[in-house]
């Protein structure tokens, strides 16, 4: 139960981190959004280390967390310019099917999977087809980035379970910061090879850095939970982020979607629970 609630949390957590981000992403360069939350999240991540004083983990394990953290800024990037370029609810439920990296990672090492996780499958692939729709009036111009930057999340994101899971059984701090300090060195990297000019305004700031901090909060409670629960129900629990992501974008944005989009939204994450559920 304890796993759940703290799974959730994470949900919530990344969930308003994401619609946040992707809106800052519409007025302020990619980049720069990317470097000041994530710079911000490290800045916690290294108080937080140092006053924990605990011994640095064994290499094999700082290097699953150096993984994790590349395949998240993977997934975070892709998400803030699918966010900042498409429909947010489309983007949301694409990258909501990040689990089936999971389900698909252990066919190929051999595990055979239930008959819910594979009906869970299908049915992910199906709404992902419908929701990628135009409908009537609908702009391919919209829809197919929504859907390109969705995809590419979820591969991110599934990624991320994986490599965190192993990551955080042996030190969740040190996992969660090594994560943190890859990411933001390999996003230093980009912003060096590309000569990009960290310049934002200042009114933007604030709400920037409230990006980082609720990554950090949502990481350490999927990390949590990924150690006292079933990493395949944490992980699924905690992509339902894309939930709060779609509420967001309804309140603030009153963003719609045509019928068969909704259609198509909704069967995908019923796939999800699906692949939870077996």
């Amino acid at each position: 139960m304890i796993a759940i609630v703290l799974a959730l949390g994470a949900a919530f957590g990344w969930g308003a981190s994401d619609f946040i981000g992707g809106m800052k992403s519409r007025r302020v360069p990619l980049l720069s959004v990317l470097m000041i939350s994530q710079a911000t999240a490290l800045g916690l991540l290294a108080v937080v280390t140092a006053a924990r004083g605990a011994g640095v983990p064994e290499p094999a394990a700082l290097g699953w967390a150096a993984a994790a953290g590349l395949a998240e800024t993977l997934a975070v990037a892709a998400l803030y310019r699918g966010l900042a370029v498409g429909t947010i609810s489309i983007v949301a439920a694409v990258a909501a099917t990040a689990p089936m990296v999971p389900l698909l990672t252990g066919l190929v090492l051999g595990e055979v999977p239930g008959r819910i996780q594979l009906a869970g499958l299908v049915f992910a692939v199906l709404g992902l087809v419908v929701a990628s729709a135009q409908g009537r009036g609908g702009s391919a111009g919209r829809v197919l980035p929504s859907v390109g930057y969705g995809a590419l999340a979820a591969v991110g994101f599934g990624l991320f379970f994986l490599a965190m899971d192993t990551a955080s059984a042996h030190d969740i701090g040190w996992s969660l910061f090594a994560a943190r300090l890859t990411a933001v060195l390999a996003i230093g990297a980009v912003v060096l090879a590309t000569r990009h000019r960290i310049a934002v305004p200042t009114k933007e700031i604030p709400g920037i850095a409230l990006v980082g901090v609720l990554i950090v909060a949502a990481d350490a409670l999927y990390a949590t939970a990924s150690t006292l629960g079933v990493v395949g129900v944490v992980s699924v629990l905690g992509a339902l982020h894309t939930l709060v992501t779609m509420a967001l974008a309804r309140l603030f944005l009153g963003e719609r979607l045509a019928r068969t989009q909704r259609a198509g939204v909704a069967t995908a994450l019923l796939g999800v629970l699906a692949i939870s559920a077996g």
